[in-house]
């Protein structure tokens, strides 16, 4: 077996054991995976911490949204609404 494809093997080996590592024993993404408004992104954009069904998102106006019904209360409890065309935007 020729150099190159035994190094691409242990290349894309390591690549998946890493993805099997980074999740929980569950399967459900570790609490890292999470994403935290940056203190530029809240004073700029004024962005906001959600805490979806999904976990922690820092959303904003304008980005994409679900119409689940679950979503929707997060987005009202955080100022936000789920417009017609998926976007957020202020409530």
């Amino acid at each position: 077996m020729p150099v190159k494809r035994v190094i691409a093997a242990l290349a894309v080996t390591a690549a998946l054991l890493g993805v099997g590592l980074s999740e929980g024993a569950s399967g459900e993404p570790s609490a890292s995976a999470s994403k935290y408004c940056s203190p530029y992104a809240e004073e700029h954009f004024h962005d906001k911490n959600v805490r979806t069904p999904g976990g922690v998102k820092c959303l904003g106006a304008g980005e994409y949204c679900s119409h689940a019904p679950s979503y929707a209360k997060a987005y009202r409890r955080s100022g936000f609404r789920c417009n017609r065309q998926g976007r957020l935007e202020d409530d």
